[in-house]
Order: structure tokens, then C-alpha cells, then sequence
């Protein structure tokens, strides 16, 4: 690379140091107009001055025009071949999509009574027909729970008051039992303002809920605050997480397992969602336990990828269809709850 680099500083020297040699050979030759007057001075001057000649000036060197860009192209409209356009029956809602647009261009560029008249007729239609979806949504979600989302989360402000309530009661309750399995470590540096004030929290968090705090510092020393004194110096721990900025927090599962919990000052709430979630995902707790800190009723997840083992023939009958999908929500709630605590 080094020698590379040399070879073509030479190749730059060298022609830099050729450039006036060309150039006055250039112009010995005839290049320059000035020596070109001065020859023909002396060739033509038996001829007066007749012989003089005036050379235009060079021409400037034209500039090169940013090339302007395309302008981007629209999207086409979605295109809809001449027989499937024959096999839409009138009045359906894909033919109301595709004619209505038709109909009010029609009216406006010819507003007669008749045009604008056939015009909102059929908005009429449209609007009636979602007038009766709107009506039988209704009628079929208050009637099904895995539909209706007031039986997973209540709009009355007293019962999702309650039920927050009791979420939060069960959180206390689950996070007890989590500090009976494992420990909170945290990592901190005396110098460090936030640490002094995450402190503080943890301390209310031990209070309430037992969970044991392992303090850790990364610089040997104790906080200001002189919580927590009797502190172990990190020997490895935070670079084994990958943890380089303090406040930092990770949930020690024993035997060997940790857990990166956050990083940075946290409230006591976000601290007590986050140590159920890590908790949960670390199998320290069911998904039963976990739900049971959520202020909404588990009522199953549509995302299973076994869905879409499903046969072509229940996707063409609504009725199958809808059975199938219910029966799935039905067993992931079964699951969830016959799951065993470890």
C-alpha cells in the first residue's frame, strides 16, 4: 500500500516537473495566437497593411449542466382486465369501488341534474351498505369474547381501575417470588449522579419485595450516598454483560444464568414490569404468572405459525373459517393456564 502510494507521488512529480516543457513546446508550435501575429508579420508584410489579421479570442469552455434527475414515476393504477371487470356484479361493493369514481367524474364535468343525481345515489348505496357492516359488527363482536376487546381490557373507568389494582397487587406478589430465586445485581460508579439517586430505588424495591441487591463498583469505590456499603468490586462481571455505563442492572439466576435487566436510571414501576418480563423470558416464572401481572385477560394470540397448515377449503367457507380460528384461541388459553409453575 505504502509502496503503492510512493510510486504515484513519483508518477504526480514527474508530471508536474513536464508540464512547462510542454507547454513551450506548445507554444513554439503554433499553439499561442501571439507567436502565430509574429510570423505572419514578417511573411506578409510587402502586402501594408492589409496582411493584418485579428484572431478571436478562444471560446470559454462550456459548462457541463447538472444532470437533471427523472422525476419519479407514479404508481399505475391497479389494473383490472376486461373479463374480471364483466364477471363484478353491479351494485356490489367492488363494483361500487371501481363505477363510483366514474360516476361523480362524469357529474362534475358535466353537472347536469341527471349525472349528479346517479352520482350520489350510489353514495347512498355505499354509505347504507356500511351502515349495515357497521350494525352487524356490532351485533358479532359483544357476542364473541375473542372478538370483543372490553372482555381482554374493561372501557369502564371502574373496572379497569380495578383490574389494574389487582394487576399490580399480583406483580408484588410474583416479584416476591422471583427474589426467592434469584438476586438483582447493580452495577455503579461513586462519581456517578444517577447511581446515587438509582440507589434510592432499589433500596424501596428491597423494602417491598425482598428481591436481594448485589451491589457492584466499577471503580472501587462507595456511592455518596453511602447506600449499600458493603459492595463488591467488579472483577469481570460487567464486561462478561457488556456493560460500560452505569447505572446498570441484571438479574442473577442461579446457578449461572444473568440477565440484563436495563441500563440508566429507571422508576420503581418500570423496574418491577421489566424484572417480571426478563423473569419470564429466563423461565424463572410461567407465562401464567407473568399474565397475571397484565391489566387485560389473556384471551389467546393469532400468530401461531401452525395457522397456516390450514386447508384451502376452510379459507372459502366464513364459517370454517372463523371455527378454526376460534379453536385455536380456545387452546393457547388452555395452554397458558394448565402451564405448571416451576
Amino acid at each position: 500500500m505504502i509502496e503503492s502510494r510512493s510510486l504515484g507521488l513519483l508518477v504526480g512529480a514527474a508530471a508536474l516537473c513536464l508540464a512547462p516543457f510542454t507547454v513551450a513546446d506548445g507554444q513554439r508550435e503554433g499553439s499561442n495566437p501571439e507567436a502565430i501575429a509574429g510570423q505572419s508579420f514578417y511573411q506578409g508584410k510587402s502586402e501594408g497593411w492589409f496582411w493584418y489579421q485579428e484572431y478571436p479570442d478562444p471560446e470559454p469552455a462550456a459548462k457541463e449542466l447538472p444532470a437533471v434527475p427523472s422525476p419519479p414515476k407514479t404508481p399505475e393504477p391497479e389494473k383490472i382486465s376486461k373479463v374480471e371487470r364483466a364477471e363484478i356484479k353491479p351494485f356490489t361493493s367492488a363494483w361500487i369501488r371501481i363505477e363510483l369514481p366514474k360516476f361523480r367524474d362524469r357529474a362534475m364535468d358535466d353537472p347536469s341534474p341527471q349525472n349528479v343525481r346517479a352520482y350520489y345515489y350510489l353514495q347512498r348505496m355505499a354509505m347504507d351498505k356500511a351502515t349495515k357492516f357497521s350494525e352487524m359488527s356490532t351485533n358479532v363482536i359483544m357476542r364473541d369474547p375473542f372478538l370483543d376487546e372490553d372482555s381482554r381490557r374493561p372501557q369502564a373507568t371502574y373496572a379497569a381501575n380495578a383490574m389494574a389494582r389487582e394487576a399490580l397487587d399480583k406483580r408484588n406478589e410474583v416479584v416476591k417470588e422471583i427474589g426467592t430465586k434469584s438476586g438483582l445485581f447493580f452495577f455503579f460508579k461513586s462519581n456517578c449522579i444517577l447511581c446515587t439517586e438509582q440507589a434510592g430505588v432499589l433500596v424501596a424495591l428491597q423494602n417491598a419485595t425482598g428481591v436481594p441487591i448485589i451491589p457492584i463498583s466499577l471503580d472501587g469505590k462507595p456511592l455518596d450516598n453511602q447506600l449499600f456499603p458493603d459492595y463488591k468490586v467488579d472483577s469481570g462481571q460487567a464486561e462478561q454483560l457488556g456493560i460500560y455505563q452505569t447505572p446498570a442492572l441484571a438479574l442473577a439466576i442461579p446457578p449461572a444464568s444473568t440477565e440484563v435487566v436495563g441500563f440508566g436510571a429507571v422508576t420503581l414501576d418500570t423496574l418491577l414490569n421489566r424484572i417480571v418480563v426478563v423473569a419470564r423470558d429466563a423461565k424463572v416464572i410461567t407465562t401464567k404468572q407473568y399474565q397475571s401481572t397484565q391489566p387485560v385477560f389473556d384471551n389467546g394470540l393469532l400468530i401461531s405459525k401452525e395457522l397456516q397448515s390450514v386447508d384451502k377449503s376452510v379459507l372459502e367457507d366464513p364459517a370454517q373459517l372463523s371455527q378454526y380460528l376460534q379453536d385455536h384461541l380456545r387452546e393457547t388459553v388452555r395452554m397458558n393456564n394448565d402451564e405448571i409453575s416451576p
